[in-house]
């Protein structure tokens, strides 16, 4: 089984598309759920976990919780994937264009702090930003061996993915 979580529109062939119901998107999910809560699925039962810019959506002091859950839910070998914005970039942006004076690029740095504001749904604001060494630590503490990878969906100058195998027992 692999599950694709916080699916929103963008549906995964041969996964199960997870997402709560909403009203920011209009497709419906394979299984409605909160992913930020215990998860529907047995522990050990997902061969891979991905969940594309939906981590920043969390509270930080809900996020080794979470972290967690999605952990057990994978199998001894199991892969994670999260893509997100990368505070790290984000800051570099700012710094570069602070050092050319030139204008701010929102959609490089605003957005990625706090959300695309024209969805005007409080589901759709960011409540984190993460260094990949913050996020690198919490995935490892969690139980998984972590690599970095080039982020591929949204912004990759702005974006990090990270991958996270679980650890055999």
């Amino acid at each position: 089984m692999n599950l694709h979580l916080g699916c929103g529109n963008r549906h995964l062939s041969g996964f199960i598309n997870v997402d709560r119901k909403d009203d920011w998107h209009t497709k419906p999910p394979d299984v409605e759920a909160d992913i930020f809560s215990r998860l529907p699925f047995d522990d050990g039962s997902a061969e891979m976990i991905v969940a594309i810019h939906v981590f920043e959506h969390a509270y930080r002091y809900d996020a080794e919780t979470i972290m967690a859950d999605w952990v057990r839910v994978l199998k001894p070998g199991g892969l994670m994937i999260l893509e997100l914005p990368c505070l790290d970039k984000i800051i570099a942006i700012f710094n570069q264009a602070i050092e050319k004076k030139a204008a701010l690029p929102v959609n490089m740095t605003m957005w990625g702090l706090y959300g695309d504001p024209s969805y005007k749904s409080p589901a759709m604001v960011h409540r984190w930003c993460y260094s990949v060494a913050e996020l690198t630590d919490m995935m490892e503490d969690a139980g998984l061996e972590v690599s970095l990878h080039k982020a591929t969906t949204h912004q990759p100058i702005r974006d990090m993915r990270l991958q996270g195998k679980k650890k055999m027992p």
